[in-house]
């Protein structure tokens, strides 16, 4: 995943106030992060993408002589305006602080209040962008009284220069505060930098000096933008993981996957939004495809974003057949509905471009007009959509020796054009032709062997024919589990016997009995395994492009 934007802006805004060069490790050159780092150095600080590949920004102190008067264009970044405004309240000099004409509509109007509290000279147009800020001075901090029902941005932007006031801050809100998990990552971000900040729903404080910040530190993957593939899980049972998500992070998203653990697969069902506001698309489309009734809750402030995101969601699901009902704070989306094809505007929001390319992946016909927003926060997404779009689960085909599993087999690979893999010509290729090597080795030595190269080649988009009792050694059932759906390819015992009848390969006894004759001890033994692992059976007598044709029908429709 990208670096989290939100930890990066905070941690860029920490860094460059420390005193000290940091280097900050991990901050994806998202647009919102761009126009931090473009705005620290605008208002004198030495800020500077390093390795933009792995995304590494050096932050330094404001260095003597900068200038002090500039403007600062911030795109429709809310993070990055709003937290820059703060530190422009700090620098001497005069700031103009802008952004796009839809974050021209953005309120800014408490944070400018709060300031003005403190002292220092600011001003915007009816609340709202640009800001203008004359900073004679630092102000010396003290108490304040915040409104920060519309968004928590505020607050944190306020916090995280606090520690550099001499008498520190202190904040009331007046009222209950939007996203309050969000201020909880503002003091998780602070205390990296070694700043105690103090935090309750009714206030938060913060005070000076720091205990002294690290030289390099590391911004975690971005839970926010990894929701598109927790939800993609939760509605086809997919297994898309990323590498450098980290439990624990203090980031509100990461509560996604238990969220969604709690919404039932029918009837109705009621989602709070207010704790993880920017999983609020994603949870829309969660819920057109589910059958019940959900209400998305709690999200007035999702109005004031990069768009109204609860207008332009009804809007689009709308478009896709989906019934629905708006709400100020939400939407209830009664799911269950088959999408239709639709050309979707997302506002130039990148979490609306994002939510409906998940639409597109559960129903055909859906197309994303401007699909470049997401580069506000996830720029490689539409790269990453191919990459998932390209690992599909691995196909296990199962089943009794002389079921046809490998005739089988190479024909889906056929259909599909992806790879295929025979174990059973796969051991011998590697080693020798499996009669004589069970011989002089034994089934368990063959077994553990072929549990190897099953491990092996059980990868993404590829099919693999296990041989017949592959099924049995514990390694490979869990293998099985974990990473495949599982073709069984079922056959009675007479038409085993006739397969391998017809067959001139030699095949060693499992039993010591003869081959023909241990078919029926071997096949009550294994299919119970066939049954409890297998996504779909599949009837053995039937031709091949029967097989084939009904294969892809129930793998099609074993996703959620």
């Amino acid at each position: 995943m990208p670096g989290s934007k939100s930890e990066a802006n905070r941690l860029l805004v920490a860094a460059a106030l420390s005193g000290r060069t940091v280097t900050v490790h991990g901050a994806t050159p998202s647009d919102d992060v761009r126009h931090l780092v473009s705005g620290l150095a605008t208002l004198g600080f030495a800020a500077t993408f390093v390795d933009e590949a792995n995304g590494v920004v050096r932050v330094g102190p404001r260095a003597a002589g900068a200038a002090t008067r500039g403007e600062l264009f911030c795109g429709n970044a809310g993070t990055a305006l709003r937290f820059l405004v703060s530190v422009a309240a700090i620098t001497p000099g005069e700031w103009t602080l802008t952004g796009d004409a839809a974050m021209q509509r953005r309120p800014i109007d408490p944070l400018v209040q709060a300031w003005r509290q403190l002292g220092v000279d600011l001003d915007a147009t009816n609340g709202l962008p640009p800001v203008h800020v004359r900073c004679t001075a630092v102000p010396i901090g003290g108490r304040v009284h915040l409104d920060a029902s519309a968004s928590s941005q505020f607050a944190s932007s306020l916090l995280l220069v606090g520690a550099h006031l001499r008498d520190g801050l202190e904040i009331t809100f007046d009222g209950a505060v939007a996203s309050l998990p969000y201020l909880q990552l503002t003091r998780a971000v602070l205390q990296k930098t070694g700043i105690a900040l103090r935090l309750t729903a009714r206030g938060a404080g913060v005070r000076g000096p720091a205990l002294g910040s690290p030289t390099s530190v590391e911004v975690t993957g971005d839970w926010s933008s990894a929701g598109v593939w927790t939800c993609l899980n939760h509605l086809t049972g997919s297994r898309i993981t990323a590498t450098n998500l980290r439990a624990g992070s203090g980031q509100p998203d990461e509560q996604l996957a238990s969220v969604l653990g709690r919404v039932p697969r029918t009837g109705d069902h009621t989602i709070d939004v207010g704790p993880l506001p920017d999983q609020f698309c994603n949870l829309a489309v969660v819920a057109a495809h589910r059958s019940g009734t959900t209400r998305l809750v709690g999200g007035a402030n999702l109005r004031i974003k990069e768009c109204d995101r609860i207008a332009v969601m009804a809007r689009g699901l709308l478009q896709l057949g989906v019934r629905l009902e708006e709400r100020p704070d939400g939407l209830v989306v009664h799911g269950g509905r088959e999408a239709r094809a639709a050309a979707i505007d997302p506002a130039n929001d990148h979490r609306i471009a994002i939510a409906f390319a998940l639409a597109g992946l559960l129903a055909p016909g859906v197309t994303i007009v401007d699909p470049t927003c997401v580069s506000k926060s996830y720029p490689a997404f539409w790269a990453d959509l191919e990459r998932v779009q390209r690992s599909l689960r691995c196909v296990a085909v199962v089943g009794m020796r002389g079921a046809g599993k490998s005739t089988f087999a190479a024909a889906l690979a056929q259909a599909t054009g992806l790879p295929h893999v025979d174990i059973d010509r796969l051991f011998e290729a590697r080693f020798q032709p499996i009669a004589p090597f069970v011989a002089k080795y034994g089934w368990h030595n063959f077994r553990d062997m072929e549990a190897a190269l099953v491990d092996e080649a059980l990868q993404p988009g590829h099919i693999v024919a296990t041989g017949g009792g592959a099924i049995e050694h514990p390694e490979t059932q869990a293998r099985l589990r974990e990473r495949a759906l599982v073709v069984w390819l079922d056959a009675d015992a007479a038409t085993l016997r006739a397969h391998i009848a017809a067959d001139p390969r030699q095949r060693p006894s499992v039993t010591g009995a003869p081959v023909d004759q241990e078919i029926d001890v071997l096949l009550a033994r294994r299919r119970p395994l066939f049954e409890r692992f297998a996504t779909c059976r599949i009837d053995a007598t039937a031709a091949t492009a029967d097989q084939v044709g009904e294969a892809l029908r129930l793998l099609r429709d074993s996703g959620r």
